[in-house]
């Protein structure tokens, strides 16, 4: 198996060209860029597998990937992204995309699979493939393919824009895209989308189409793969048992989520009502239920509480406390910033319902922007945090999420000249290093931001009457 190493660093592509010979034991060559990689392969020689940068000076590793994909119709691609790799937030199994510090061994068990041809084809599993092009901020349009089954993704600086296949569009086309399996790639960095189908940020979007992707039931060979979501039921303005439904706010994969109002006490909540499709499927139902139980049952002032679960007229439910505020995606989509304060808030409520999570074993989903909260006072509060099923859970260690929100955090919070703002700043960088000054645990980090809030939140106001204010304040009506 021959390969071809294209790196712009002389000493760094040396180095993998070591790996390639002396521990692959495969035949290898190094060019510095794109054009030195075109009159290799014009000198009459067999390519197998292409080690190339993403981006970097005379490199473009996507469009060279597919140019030479054209003239050597078997080679296989693996990519070297100038990110490093505690960017990533969806690990992917046999990964083909290598980001800096590159893993030496992840590099040489691949080169293995590559060379008993178990992955003859140039495919590429397609959250391995967005996910860089997001962080690697690629603009214009993959074009995948998988068999017959043709889609294109378009992006611009990083973001995913627009989503289409023959069927579907948006979100519902990367999920029918996910199902095909391992896709193929053409890259054209020109194109621009004519409209704008995703309206969240990439590592949302990619997050929610593998939940629900884990979530559904393994196929029997001979069925296709799933078909897109059916049509639901809308039950805004109805009478849903004690609720009288309101608007819709959101839908999921697996429910639909609704304002309402419990008619019997007056309280108003969010109700989710289990979708259709999936209410006759009894473990879904029960898993369902189950989800709405263990969130019932956790106490903790950052965390909003589910306040029953049920069946009306054979559809499930659960309701669960309705906050007054806006998302943190809502925030980011915006394009608006929060206060230093209110940064430091999100942390702490963040890492004390994490801590509280981890001291009971309870299970958490992956931390989502738009399961986290801000209210008008600057209180932050988490929604539908627990899951019972293993394969919707976040199993990374806590240190990868605490960076994740540190990443997450810093583009959004506003540097002012308030007292501490800075220090809350430090904290989120701190957030995001590796070594004795990493914060690892969410303990640790909720301790943190509780001492610092200290220094940083306004001083309560002190009572008139112990300052003889009173004296010389002149009120209405006297």
């Amino acid at each position: 198996m021959q390969l071809l190493i294209v790196h712009h660093d002389a000493e760094m592509g040396g180095g993998l060209l070591r790996i390639a010979q002396e521990y692959a034991g495969q035949p290898a060559d190094y060019v510095p860029n794109d054009d030195a990689a075109w009159a290799w392969a014009e000198s009459g020689r067999e390519c197998d597998l292409l080690l190339a940068q993403l981006e970097a000076p005379g490199i473009d590793g996507l469009t060279l990937s597919g140019s030479l994909g054209a003239k050597f119709p078997r080679l296989q691609t693996f990519f070297l992204p100038a990110y490093a790799a505690n960017e990533q937030r969806l690990e992917v199994a046999n990964t083909k995309v290598f980001p800096e510090p590159i893993d030496g061994e992840r590099l040489l068990q691949a080169i293995a699979r590559a060379g008993e041809g178990d992955e003859a084809e140039r495919s590429f599993h397609l959250v391995d493939m967005l996910q860089m092009c997001c962080l690697g901020r690629k603009s214009g349009a993959l074009q995948l393919a998988a068999g017959t089954e043709k889609g294109v993704v378009f992006l611009r600086e990083g973001e995913l824009l627009h989503a289409a296949t023959a069927s579907a569009a948006g979100r519902e086309a990367l999920y029918e895209m996910l199902c095909w399996g391992p896709v193929v790639f053409g890259y054209d960095a020109q194109a621009s989308a004519v409209e704008r189908t995703i309206d969240l940020p990439w590592d949302e979007a990619l997050t929610e189409i593998v939940l629900r992707k884990r979530a559904q039931p393994s196929p029997a060979p001979e069925e296709e793969a799933a078909a897109p979501l059916p049509n639901e039921l809308d039950l805004t303005g109805q009478v849903f048992g004690t609720y009288r439904v309101g608007r819709k706010l959101s839908e999921t994969f697996w429910d639909k989520l609704y304002t309402a109002e419990q008619t019997s006490i007056g309280r108003p909540v969010v109700l989710h009502v289990l979708r259709d499709s999936l209410r006759q499927d009894p473990a879904r139902a029960q898993e369902f239920l189950d989800t709405a139980s263990v969130n019932a049952n956790i106490r903790h002032p950052a965390i909003l509480p589910v306040y029953e679960a049920g069946e009306h007229e054979g559809r499930y439910y659960y309701a669960r406390e309705f906050v007054v505020g806006r998302t943190l995606l809502e925030i980011t989509s915006s394009g608006l910033t929060i206060s230093a304060l209110l940064a430091l808030r999100v942390i702490r409520a963040v890492a004390e319902a994490m801590a509280h999570l981890e001291d009971h074993q309870i299970l958490h989903a992956p931390l989502q922007l738009s399961r986290i909260f801000v209210t008008p006072n600057e209180e932050a509060r988490l929604a539908e945090v627990a899951v019972i099923n293993p394969a919707l859970a976040q199993h990374e260690p806590a240190e990868s999420e605490i960076k994740m929100l540190g990443r997450l955090l810093i583009p959004v919070t506003k540097a002012t000249a308030t007292p501490g703002s800075g220090r809350v700043l430090k904290l989120i960088h701190q957030m995001q290093t590796s070594g004795d000054d990493a914060l690892t645990e969410w303990d640790s980090l909720a301790d943190e931001a509780k001492l610092l809030e200290t220094l940083v939140a306004p001083s309560p106001l002190v009572s008139p009457k112990k300052t003889g204010l009173l004296d010389k304040v002149k009120f209405w009506g006297k």
